[in-house]
């Protein structure tokens, strides 16, 4: 699977409607046929089991499991293309991501995981930091056990504000995640390109992202009613509604304007 280079990607903005319509494609796509839907919860069911159990790996399973996440994502992004076009998906694509676009999504993955290690990495700093001086100004520990409370409130809103900001960076961060893999697989975007336009994208369709976000609250609830079989159908109908926003955002017919603004 060879991504194709457009010479100039462009990112459209979307009414806030959109965010709703995303999921309803995304059922209707899932729920298409028999045997589109079979191969689609293998794939989703295939890849909960990877990622769910990688992470057991000591040292390295935690790193392999966010790397592969995009590779998969990638490989589900050409499936969707084809459930969207009418074709039969096939199993195999869930490992599609390991051809040509691999190194590319890897390379987004690596990016996201630096991004966030060095926001954990500030929240943890600030965090330790402000505790500590505030236990410093405990002079004993019966002043602690009988107002423990104050003593930690002590951290103020200075630390408070900044931890909320880098709450913000992990929204951003997610954003940029997105539709990197499909950007990169159906576009031959780059790395860098691939998160650069995902939070574009995002940022312009704020509304939607919002509405869509809620519907994906209301899912999950229901998803977590019928334990893992939900689970496993509402991860096949995030991985077709994501691409349901790329498609939306970045290859309809419409007015679009430069990503890159």
């Amino acid at each position: 699977m060879q991504p194709v280079r457009s010479p100039t990607i462009l990112a459209r903005r979307s009414p806030a409607g959109s965010g709703f319509r995303w999921w309803s494609e995304a059922v209707s796509w899932l729920f298409g046929g028999a045997a589109r839907f079979g191969v689609w919860f293998a794939m989703a069911l295939c890849a909960f089991l990877i990622l769910v159990l990688l992470p057991w790996i000591p040292v390295v399973g935690s790193l392999a499991a966010h790397l592969l996440w995009f590779v998969l994502c990638g490989g589900l992004m050409a499936a969707a293309r084809d459930t969207e076009r009418g074709q039969a998906p096939r199993f195999g694509a869930l490992f599609a991501g390991f051809g040509p676009p691999g190194g590319a999504l890897v390379g987004a993955g690596l990016l996201v995981l630096v991004g966030t290690i060095a926001v954990w990495g500030l929240m943890l700093a600030v965090g330790i930091g402000a505790t500590l001086k505030s236990l410093a100004s405990v002079t004993s520990l019966e002043e602690f056990a009988a107002a423990p409370p104050p003593a930690l409130l002590n951290i103020g809103w200075g630390t408070l504000l900044l931890m909320l900001f880098c709450l913000f960076l992990f929204m951003l961060i997610s954003m940029a995640a997105w539709l990197a893999p499909a950007l990169i697989v159906l576009r031959g975007a780059s790395p860098l390109e691939a998160l650069r336009l995902s939070l574009a994208a995002c940022r312009r369709n704020l509304g939607a992202l919002t509405v869509y976000g809620l519907v994906g609250i209301g899912l999950a609830v229901i998803a977590t009613a019928i334990i893992v079989v939900g689970w496993i159908l509402l991860l096949a109908l995030v991985f077709l509604s994501t691409y349901a926003a790329y498609r939306d955002m970045f290859e309809q017919d419409a007015e679009v304007l430069d990503a890159g603004r």
